[in-house]
């Protein structure tokens, strides 16, 4: 806030440009998501259709509010990005190239540990859905079954994996977390050396 405040009223108006741009970005992005994942339930599956309407307008919702809102952001980082000048942006380049060559180095395993401790909210949230939408296929088809014992053993599935796979991503989280300290003992952080 302090920030947008110091700001100069063209740069003001521009982020609020970038911004109202990422965020249609962002609802057109949901909806062409929401639209056809719509029109494909509402054909091939009777429960979804047997759904109250503000229940699938709940599910659009859920989809294309947080897209508007990252895209937004997204987009307001990007113009701050573009308008940086001085030693600051230079320093800001340099560790940028220094973390390109890092991440050249690294073989295929720990780039993948890596991506996995940085996106630990998309691993998990994917692997619930994918599990979700696994299990579920095999589950809806058995007719000895019925609806809500199918709904709790899906749930009871995909609360099982997704409780591994936080507990998995603990553990990665623990191990960088240790290295990155380890790190840090055995070479501290001199940028402000250069600034002055």
């Amino acid at each position: 806030m302090y920030m947008m405040l110091n700001m100069p009223e063209n740069k003001l108006e521009g982020q609020n440009a970038a911004v109202a741009r990422g965020a249609i970005e962002g609802a057109l992005s949901g909806s062409a998501i929401v639209a056809p994942t719509w029109y494909l339930l509402n054909r091939r599956w009777p429960a979804f259709r047997a759904l109250p309407t503000t229940m699938k307008t709940l599910g659009a919702v859920i989809i294309i509010v947080p897209l508007i809102s990252i895209r937004a952001e997204h987009r307001g980082l990007d113009f701050h990005r573009q308008h940086w000048t001085g030693i600051g942006k230079t320093e800001l380049e340099k560790e940028r190239e220094e973390e390109q060559r890092r991440w050249a180095s690294l073989s295929p395993k720990d780039k993948l540990a890596e991506w996995t401790a940085k996106h630990q909210l998309s691993v998990i949230v994917g692997s619930w859905a994918l599990t979700m939408g696994l299990v579920g296929r095999k589950v809806m088809r058995d007719p000895l079954i019925s609806m809500p014992n199918k709904v709790v053993q899906v749930r009871l599935w995909a609360q099982g994996l997704t409780i591994g796979v936080i507990i998995a991503a603990a553990a990665l989280t623990h191990s960088q977390r240790a290295q990155a300290a380890n790190m840090r003992k055995h070479s501290p952080d001199h940028t402000w050396v250069y600034l002055v």
